[in-house]
């Protein structure tokens, strides 16, 4: 009974400490180590792409853009980066895809909004939300095919 309620109450530590853990990464905009917002890898020519077997949806923060609500102009920049205000993609792939773009201003909070569908070769603008002040993910969806898009602009 007794390793029953240790085993227990070290479950239950470690399911807080990890959820204590997923809120302090989406709310903390700031790289630990050296003090300065993360988003260098928000920058022109970035790439995310995938390869889908059917109808799904990849998200590019994890997969090609890295955090995308701040961007930096180069490596030696060493002050907070500005907030991603808008990026533009271009829809290198063969395949049509549609951006949902994942933005809010607070910690836990998030809104979806979804493009229209952005045929191979064709380039969209996507920026936060109406009233919202972070852009948190760009996302691809795709009805099958190899999704790609890269960035082209970003302010």
């Amino acid at each position: 009974m007794r390793r029953a309620l240790i085993f227990a109450a070290l479950a239950a530590t470690a399911v807080s400490g990890a959820a204590a853990a997923l809120y302090a990464v989406a709310s903390d905009s700031t790289d630990r180590d050296t003090g300065t917002p993360p988003g260098r890898d928000v920058r022109v020519g970035a790439v995310c792409s995938a390869d889908f077997t059917f109808s799904t949806e990849v998200s590019c923060g994890l997969v090609g853009f890295g955090d995308v609500r701040f961007h930096c102009r180069d490596d030696a920049h060493t002050a907070p980066c500005p907030r991603t205000r808008s990026v533009t993609l271009e829809n290198t792939g063969s395949t049509r895809v549609r951006l949902v773009t994942i933005s809010g201003s607070r910690p836990g909070e998030r809104h979806e909004v979804v493009s229209r569908a952005l045929l191979p070769g064709a380039r969209a603008v996507v920026a936060p939300r109406a009233g919202d002040t972070h852009l948190y993910d760009i996302v691809l969806r795709t009805p099958g095919g190899s999704a790609r898009v890269k960035i082209t602009a970003v302010s």
